[in-house]
């Protein structure tokens, strides 16, 4: 008797496990080619960063949950992105957050890690969701 209730408790333990395969966010918005055009915001707003003249900045953001960065038409950066639902500050709601697990982190003033929204289907803001943050605007480009 006492084997049947154990292997009864097991086998309600075993059904009752959900699998770990998480649901990925869908991120067909924000796929293709983006120029980076601005960043803006900090302490008292004082950052405003545009690209100079001979000084791109793309990012590639792909379906298969893939990015890469390319200043000047040269990939400078590369890896792998996931899309995370975070309370953003600005708003207060949950809204998409991208992360992106860079194999290097050279870029300085574009924003990549973010609350991410898409306007107008070609424009594109990453905001770092940080108080006195700041946040890049893209361009679709493909």
């Amino acid at each position: 008797m006492k084997k049947i209730i154990i292997i009864l408790i097991f086998s309600i333990g075993f059904i009752s496990c959900s699998s770990n395969d998480e649901t990925k966010i869908e991120n067909s918005d924000i796929i293709g080619k983006w120029n980076w055009i601005s960043t803006d915001g900090g302490f008292a707003f004082h950052i405003h960063e545009k690209p100079t003249t001979g000084n791109t900045f793309q990012l590639s953001l792909m379906k298969n949950y893939v990015y890469s960065i390319a200043q000047n038409g040269n990939e400078v950066e590369s890896g792998t992105y996931e899309l995370v639902m975070k309370r953003s500050i600005y708003s207060g709601e949950m809204e998409r957050f991208i992360i992106c697990y860079a194999k290097n982190q050279q870029l300085q003033n574009v924003v990549i890690n973010g609350i991410i929204k898409v306007y107008e289907t070609n424009k594109l803001d990453i905001s770092d969701n940080n108080y006195d943050g700041i946040g890049s605007g893209f361009v679709k480009t493909e």
